[in-house]
């Protein structure tokens, strides 16, 4: 399994992949007669505690989603793995817990793993470079194609919000194919909100990502509290800002030509001016 990493030259956000070229991982292979009598949820726990290292004294959340991510009619898998505990403590082995806290134990503390219900295999750890105080929310979405799902991650920077697509090719290989921030300043007087819509393809099969400016509904600074838990609602207020469209040539989204965001439309604003 390969996974392609998609990074928006303006986020200068980033997952890191763990493996020799820095740009594909390697799907782990296990005896399949053996492997058949041990229950899944618990072959889960051991592959993954033996990838990260994670002594038997941690706590640490693991949880799985299934869905189908491919053609084939097996279910396939995403488990997500939350270190919270594991980044408070090195933070204090360090000496440096109140500064950790300020900067909400941002690091490599949230990780996933794609498993491929057909080969039974579970790829390397995927981290996602966040704040732990939150834990990875997966969801699942027909948007490239719509014979299948594609796997939706949302995680925290502190107190801003992000989302990340990733779509599955060649039936085994896991892509990021999009990121974007959803929302910033959450606990301030005036946040940022952005609205990812998906719309019917202009280009073809399959869904546009457009983003909206937004607000926040109904949103009071002073009722924000837990910045990790609190879940904000966005709905569709402000202009349209950038429509993109999945180019299967590249295996990316990118904009449309012409279209809001896209250099076209930005030269033709400037000789307006």
């Amino acid at each position: 399994m390969k996974l392609h990493y998609f990074i928006l030259p303006l986020l200068g956000l980033f997952f890191i992949a763990c493996s020799g070229d820095g740009d594909s991982t390697e799907l782990v292979e296990k005896g399949k007669d053996s492997e058949e009598n041990i229950p899944f949820e618990a072959r889960m726990k051991r592959d993954i505690e033996a990838a990260l290292e994670i002594p038997a004294t941690e706590k640490y959340s693991l949880k799985i989603y299934r869905s189908h991510l491919n053609a084939d009619t097996i279910l396939d898998a995403i488990v997500t793995v939350n270190r919270l505990n594991f980044a408070i403590d090195e933070a204090i082995r360090m000496k440096k817990e109140a500064k950790a806290a300020e900067l909400g134990y941002m690091g490599n503390y949230n990780f996933f793993f794609y498993y491929d219900g057909k080969t039974k295999n579970l790829s390397v750890p995927l981290p996602v470079p966040s704040s732990p105080g939150r834990e990875l929310d997966v969801a699942f979405k027909p948007i490239v194609s719509p014979i299948k799902n594609d796997v939706i991650i949302d995680y925290r920077i502190r107190n801003s919000g992000w989302r990340s697509y990733f779509t599955v090719m060649n039936e085994t290989d896991l892509l990021l194919v999009f990121q974007w921030k959803r929302f910033d300043k959450v606990g301030e007087e005036q946040p940022e909100a952005i609205l990812h819509n998906l719309e019917e393809s202009k280009a073809g099969i399959g869904k546009d990502i457009v983003i909206y400016q937004s607000e926040i509904d109904g949103y009071n600074p002073t009722k924000v509290g837990d910045i990790y838990k609190y879940d904000p609602t966005i709905s569709k207020k402000g202009k349209l800002e950038y429509t993109f469209f999945f180019d299967p040539r590249i295996a990316k989204y990118r904009l449309y030509d012409g279209a809001p965001g896209s250099k076209e439309a930005i030269e033709k604003a400037k000789l307006r001016q």
